[in-house]
Formats: structure tokens, C-alpha cells, sequence
């Protein structure tokens, strides 16, 4: 049994978000009332997001992250770039669709808790003074990948994350605060997603059905949050 909260002490993250077609994210979403966050109408976001966890109460490991930007029971076409959102709506979060981590243990207590959708694979995260790359694999197989650049100099920052997830019949709400030295950048954002043929990316939208063109880019020298049970928990239609 995992004790919670689970500390994160000391850590990397990188994100990256990417146009998709509303329709396309919307059939992974497991209930209506779970709605797409849209940045204009036919146009919602993919976030790949990569974690370097170095010291934790579960020990070290590596995560990555597919997830798609969500609201709750809530009108989705709004003005609204992704991972922004988080500070003024409080329903914004990310519905994850795929969480790979590096450990068994990081894997057990994430499904039995959460019912992020995990499974122990490899990470690969390389990054220098200025660009970053982090591939994951199943086995052997890729499966995603991404890369950015730096988007700017760092500053400390606070932040809610926001996540949601399918345990059984229920979606759960978790809130998580995080404390980080990192930067972010919208216009002018560089970096790209390679999805791979693979059944662990069943539903997504194949890599032509993709925008090419990054919307936002996020770097974190320092990360650091406690991670806990979610706070709300809705009973799925």
C-alpha cells in the first residue's frame, strides 16, 4: 500500500501542446458530460508532457503523458489556450489517455488509486541548455514522442494541475498544486509530436490528422508537488 500524499521533492517536466480536431479527441472522452476544452470551434488540444522525477517518497522514475485538455459539464467552445485556463476555471483539467511510468511501484499505485491509464515502459528524456527530446517505448516499440525547445528564461512560478481519470464506474478529479522554476511560451512555441504506430495509441487521431504547428511549449528546471486522492469523484452515465 502506497502512503499518501506522495511527495515530490525534487523533479524535471516538459510539456508540449498541439492542434487536434475536436471531433477526434471527443470520442476518448468516457462521459458527456466531459467535454473538450476547444481554442477555436473544430480545434482542440493534445498536450505530451515528459517528467524526470529524481526524488520522491515512491522513489525516482520517469513518466510521460498523453492528455487532452477537459472541462466538466461545462460549454467547451471558449477563447481559451490550454494549460492557462488552470488558474481562473476550476473545472480545467486533463483527461489522461495514456501515463507510462518507469517503475512498478509508480504503475500500482496510479491504477489502483487513480485509474490513470499506466503501464512500465522505458523513457527516455535527453535535454541540453536549450532543447529537449524524450521518447517512450513499450518493450522495445515506440510508442510517442516529442521534443521542444527552451521557450525562455526561467522564474519561480505556482500552479494548480488538474487531472481526470476513470476508476471503475466513477471519473475522478484530482487537484494538485505545484511549485516550479521553469518558463512557458505561446506565440512562438517550438517543438513536435511523432505519434507511432502502436495499440497503446488506439483512438488517437493519426499523426496527419495533427496540426503541425506548436501552441505551447512548457520547460521546468525545478518541479516539486504532493500528489493525493482526488477530491471529486463523479458517477459515470
Amino acid at each position: 500500500m502506497t502512503d499518501l500524499p506522495i511527495v515530490y521533492r525534487r523533479a524535471r517536466a516538459y510539456i508540449l501542446a498541439v492542434p487536434a480536431k475536436t471531433r477526434d479527441l471527443a470520442a476518448l472522452l468516457p462521459d458527456p458530460r466531459l467535454r473538450v476544452v476547444e481554442i477555436w470551434p473544430g480545434t482542440a488540444v493534445l498536450t505530451a508532457v515528459a517528467f524526470d522525477y529524481e526524488d520522491t517518497s515512491i522513489g525516482p522514475y520517469r513518466e510521460a503523458a498523453l492528455s487532452i485538455p477537459c472541462r466538466w459539464d461545462h460549454p467547451a467552445r471558449i477563447p481559451l489556450l490550454p494549460l492557462v485556463a488552470e488558474k481562473h476555471l476550476k473545472d480545467v483539467g486533463h483527461w489522461v489517455q495514456l501515463l507510462p511510468v518507469t517503475t512498478q511501484v509508480a504503475n500500482d499505485a496510479g491504477r489502483s488509486i487513480w485509474g490513470y491509464p499506466k503501464y512500465v515502459g522505458r523513457i527516455d528524456i535527453e535535454h541540453g541548455a536549450t532543447r529537449m527530446r524524450c521518447q517512450v517505448f513499450d518493450g522495445d516499440q515506440p510508442v510517442f514522442g516529442f521534443e521542444i525547445d527552451r521557450p525562455g528564461p526561467s522564474r519561480p512560478m505556482q500552479f494548480p494541475v488538474r487531472t481526470y481519470s476513470r476508476l471503475g464506474d466513477e471519473i475522478h478529479f484530482t487537484e494538485i498544486d505545484v511549485d516550479a522554476v521553469g518558463s512557458r511560451r505561446f506565440r512562438g512555441a517550438r517543438g513536435a509530436l511523432t505519434l507511432a504506430d502502436h495499440p497503446r495509441l488506439a483512438g488517437l487521431p493519426p499523426p496527419a490528422r495533427l496540426g503541425k504547428r506548436a501552441l505551447e511549449t512548457r520547460w521546468f528546471d525545478e518541479y516539486r508537488l504532493r500528489l493525493d486522492r482526488a477530491s471529486t469523484k463523479y458517477r459515470m452515465r
